[in-house]
């Protein structure tokens, strides 16, 4: 059970969290500034850092927000003997979100490719979806289900690339390009190769 000092301590982190994000949004992640989110959330500046040590912090909670929620959503994705489906179905649940959200992504892409900060921020959010799918991979692997030869964690950056490299694609696009269908067709690729 939480304690009232947990639970205070929550619901602060989400007021910035929220604030801040609105604000990303609505003046892009460079023009907002700490005061500003401070002054949105109604809390002190310092109860900022006590949270997040900068923006760019903010920025990489998203990730791991979304990769909480896979967890979460465990028995939606993790059934079946089919890996890529797995995969497949892992991409739709952080999809939901994602076109829920383009304003958002939009910023969180954009700032990725401009501040080498934020890109930092997220390394462990990426290193954390690629080794979910490499432990995908060597399960299907041990079962004889995936071709043993090929290294689990390799397999799955490219996993990972895809995802990364489809929202990328589609913020460009201004959330015009048909995301969840190039994210199945190269991941079809992937598992099932160009020979013939």
């Amino acid at each position: 059970m939480t304690t009232r000092r947990e639970r205070k301590k929550r619901e602060t982190r989400e007021k910035i969290f929220t604030a801040a994000i609105d604000l990303f949004k609505e003046h892009g992640f460079d023009a907002t500034t700490i005061d500003m989110i401070s002054e949105a959330a109604d809390v002190a500046r310092g109860t900022i850092f006590l949270h997040f040590t900068s923006k760019e912090a903010i920025l990489a909670h998203w990730g791991h927000e979304r990769l909480q929620e896979i967890e979460e959503r465990r028995d939606e994705w993790d059934y079946g003997e089919s890996c890529k489906q797995r995969v497949l179905r892992i991409y739709k649940i952080l999809n939901e979100v994602n076109i829920q959200n383009y304003a958002f992504m939009r910023v969180l892409v954009e700032s990725s490719m401009k501040h080498r900060k934020v890109h930092e921020s997220e390394k462990n959010v990426h290193f954390e979806l690629r080794q979910l799918f490499a432990d995908l991979i060597e399960d299907a692997q041990e079962k004889g289900r995936l071709k043993s030869k090929f290294n689990p964690l390799v397999a799955a950056n490219m996993l990972e690339n895809i995802y990364y490299n489809a929202l990328y694609d589609w913020v460009r696009s201004e959330g015009a390009w048909p995301l969840e269908e190039i994210m199945e067709e190269k991941v079809s690729i992937v598992f099932e190769g160009l020979d013939q």
